[in-house]
């Protein structure tokens, strides 16, 4: 489409003189400025701004002229701001958000600044950013000849599939996966995917790994880490691509929870094609692809069909949700043996819901050991990705955790029911790492909201145990938190004692 600002140029003829600038922005698309000049058909020469929209998803391409007047209404700049503004809340409200589906994004900056949480962050071995050198440069290639050579695929047919007929650049469904995809080259693409799906096949129970990989375990635990970053995160339909046996497929899913200690695994919907229409991925949509590995493991740890919850919940009246981030101050697990509550273990292995009845608190088992922080703080950044709608579940389970735990009694009551299994040195370690993911802030959830509510009710019928509990609880830690305040109150209390005795035969002495 091809139009003019002003009305008076709508019929006129211009022959294209000379292009006097241009540039480019990266506005939903790509939007291209173009200052040029043009001939009318009495040879005089006029100014034109153009602007050519190409638009996100095969949506089109817009083009605009008008000529640099003084005459112009608008600048090009408020223009140029106005559309730029309608059509974004055009993308937020209407046609654009319906088929809008979380893509391969990076962290979110609040969460990759904190210190104490970047080293989870970061790979160790293997990295899939072209422009982040890493030293499993050389298994990542080595892995993807042994798949592409048992699989039999050929590159040729890899590229076509990739880049349609000819060309280097990639097809346009690829602008739907990344968020950034300008870095993004079909050589990378074919190798990292092929890599990745070699190293789950062989990740098998019943195969070794080391032998089949030629990689040591201390690198290979450190190479399963690495696939659960969030910015290192690969599009599920380049695996789907490089893998068309359905169950081979769901195999390789099934060997990357099981290496994290998930046993249940989500079944995988029927493959769709390229150009039906995408959802938004919401909480519960199981006929969807999962995004990418880390997607497919929050699917796996939130299997237990959540809406028999949020229907236990809804005939209570709620109370509306604060704006502010907050955390589930709860009580720890010593608190809650006070006041009469029982931890138990839930016998659903597939959820990460509490739940609270008759003063018993049911919790998921879960695992505890080195891959666990990378697992649950790459969760929570892909819960806090502007583009993916969700009930922040993970985030809620690890505040609410966190708040269970502050001393090494509270993980050993945990691990003495069943619901803690320890694969760290000891309980201190599970302590001080619950401790540090305490900082997180997350919006208040029905769900959560819920089981706090009972557990704070609960506590207010045991009000009186739990302050007595709570004074008995600050003399242990004052007077016996080390063998030399246990001997310096021993001495006090001997001295007072001879002090009384003292007294009393000086007041009541011998006839």
């Amino acid at each position: 489409m091809v139009c003019f600002s002003s009305s008076s140029f709508e019929n006129a003829n211009f022959e294209f003189d000379h292009l006097v600038k241009a540039n480019c922005q990266a506005v939903s698309g790509i939007m291209y400025y173009i200052t040029f000049t043009a001939r009318s058909g009495d040879n005089a020469l006029q100014t034109f701004c153009g602007k050519v929209w190409q638009k996100v998803m095969n949506k089109g391409t817009e083009v605009n002229v008008h000529p640099t007047m003084e005459s112009t209404e608008e600048t090009r700049g408020a223009i140029d701001l106005r559309e730029r503004l309608e059509e974004s809340e055009k993308q937020l409200t209407g046609e654009g958000n319906k088929v809008s589906r979380p893509k391969i994004q990076r962290i979110p900056a609040y969460m990759a600044e904190k210190l104490e949480f970047q080293r989870y962050y970061r790979t160790q071995i293997i990295s899939f950013d072209p422009f982040q050198q890493s030293q499993g440069w050389l298994y990542k290639e080595a892995w993807a000849a042994m798949y592409l050579k048992h699989t039999n695929l050929k590159f040729d047919d890899l590229f076509r599939e990739l880049t349609g007929e000819g060309g280097w650049s990639l097809k346009p469904m690829w602008d739907k996966l990344y968020d950034d995809h300008g870095h993004l080259y079909k050589d990378n693409v074919i190798v990292d995917g092929c890599c990745v799906l070699e190293l789950l096949e062989k990740s098998d129970l019943s195969v070794d790994p080391e032998q089949e990989l030629k990689i040591s375990m201390d690198k290979l635990v450190r190479v399963h880490q690495d696939l659960l970053i969030l910015d290192n995160q690969l599009p599920f339909q380049l695996l789907r691509l490089l893998c068309q046996d359905q169950e081979k497929l769901q195999k390789c899913l099934c060997n990357f929870l099981q290496v994290h200690g998930i046993q249940t695994a989500p079944k995988l919907p029927g493959k769709k094609t390229e150009n039906e229409e995408v959802k938004v991925t919401v909480d519960g949509d199981d006929d969807e692809d999962p995004i990418h590995l880390l997607d497919y493991l929050r699917k796996a740890l939130l299997m237990r069909d959540q809406h028999t919850f949020y229907k236990a919940i809804n005939h209570k009246k709620m109370k509306r949700g604060s704006l502010h981030l907050r955390k589930y101050r709860i009580g720890t697990i010593r608190e809650l043996k006070a006041a009469g509550i029982r931890v138990t273990k839930d016998s659903h292995n597939n959820s990460m819901y509490p739940s609270f009845k008759d003063g018993m608190l049911q919790l998921p088992e879960l695992i505890v050991d080195g891959s666990t922080p990378h697992i649950f703080l790459n969760l929570v950044a892909y819960e806090m990705c502007p583009d993916f709608r969700n009930n922040f579940e993970i985030s809620s389970f690890l505040v609410f955790m966190s708040s269970l735990i502050d001393q090494p009694e509270d993980v050993k009551e945990l691990r003495m029911a069943g619901v803690i299994i320890n694969e760290l040195a000891n309980d201190k370690e599970v302590a001080d790492l619950f401790n540090k993911m305490d900082t997180i802030l997350v919006p208040e959830t029905p769900l959560f909201a819920d089981v706090r509510d009972q557990i704070h009710s609960h506590f207010e019928s045991k009000r009186g145990r739990i302050r007595m509990l709570s004074w008995m609880g600050e003399a242990s830690n004052t007077f016996f938190r080390s063998p030399w305040t246990i001997i310096a109150l021993l001495a006090a209390t001997l001295g007072l004692v001879l002090t009384f005795i003292q007294t009393w035969f000086a007041i009541h002495p011998k006839s």
